[in-house]
């Protein structure tokens, strides 16, 4: 009798231990989740750049934050790439930001076979007319899934500060599916825990997608928000949006913003008296510019 209460009282004790470590390493979760979160608060510049990257000249640069493609136009960004970009000249910290596609398929990347020609795999879409060599993903797909998850993996292995995700907005090209947004919440929510069980304060920062904004399980998986466009280039690069378009999407943005998100955001077109001045009123929002080029391939110094 004494060496089954003897049992029970290891059980016990063992399932209150592990209740303890699960609550420990969920405290210490959001421990590093905030201090992210301080960090994409504390971002002055930024900017992005997915071609023609020169490693040292963007390092040399005073950007707080870099999002670069990890293939680095075919050459890959490996962790020696990422502790060059880290470093700021004055020897301070700077976020690097690794660019990831969830919604679109990409021709020039890895995964991608000359067999897709002739028989498309099950996850494959039709081609992007605005994009060639960009293809709509059935992004539910647990193939896709695969897929996004091995290019996270190399991310992390790299040691990138975290992601931005790319085509969030995907589930537009499938308008005819009922489940479209929740299948994409699903998979930036796993993403981000398969992230974060590796690398607790990994960023997710997701473009544009204002739609899934509402959802609290989405907004719980990202920590900030990169919108394109919002004052300008709807029309035409440097022409200014319709209000109603502008307000349309600040009414999802706002109160991400208030629940705590950090809101960047892209204007194209570095000549255009609008677009400076949409950077002005994006910094009085407490949003965070940059004025880019179309094609992604300069920065600000």
């Amino acid at each position: 009798m004494f060496r089954w209460r003897e049992l029970i009282m290891a059980w016990l004790g063992a399932k209150v231990l592990l209740a303890a470590f699960g609550l420990g390493a969920a405290a210490g979760q959001d421990a590093a989740r905030a201090e992210m979160r301080a960090r994409l608060a504390a971002v002055e510049t930024w900017g992005a750049q997915y071609q023609a990257v020169e490693v040292v000249r963007l390092a040399a640069s005073s950007l707080d934050l870099v999002v670069i493609d990890p293939d680095l136009d075919g050459r890959g960004a490996d962790a020696r790439v990422v502790e060059t970009l880290a470093r700021k000249p004055d020897g301070s910290r700077r976020l690097v930001i690794a660019y990831l596609s969830v919604g679109a398929g990409e021709a020039w990347r890895g995964y991608w076979q000359p067999s897709f020609a002739a028989a498309p795999p099950d996850w494959l879409g039709r081609t992007d007319p605005a994009w060639p060599g960009s293809y709509t993903v059935r992004y539910w797909h647990p193939q896709w899934h695969d897929i996004v998850f091995a290019q996270l993996d190399r991310i992390l292995a790299a040691g990138f500060d975290g992601v931005f995700l790319d085509r969030v907005d995907g589930y537009g090209d499938w308008r005819d599916r009922p489940d479209a947004q929740r299948d994409m919440t699903d998979l930036v929510h796993e993403l981000a825990v398969r992230a974060r069980a590796r690398h607790a304060g990994f960023a997710v920062i997701a473009q544009n997608a204002e739609h899934l904004l509402p959802d609290p399980r989405y907004r719980g998986a990202i920590d900030a928000v990169s919108k394109e466009s919002l004052f300008t280039g709807l029309a035409g690069e440097g022409t200014e949006n319709r209000p109603e378009d502008t307000g349309w999407s600040l009414s999802f943005l706002q109160p991400a913003q208030r629940d705590g998100l950090i809101i960047f955001a892209i204007e194209y077109g570095r000549q255009h008296p609008a677009v400076a001045a949409a950077a002005l009123r994006l910094r009085q929002l407490g949003f965070k510019p940059f004025i880019a080029t179309r094609l992604l391939d300069r920065v600000p110094d």
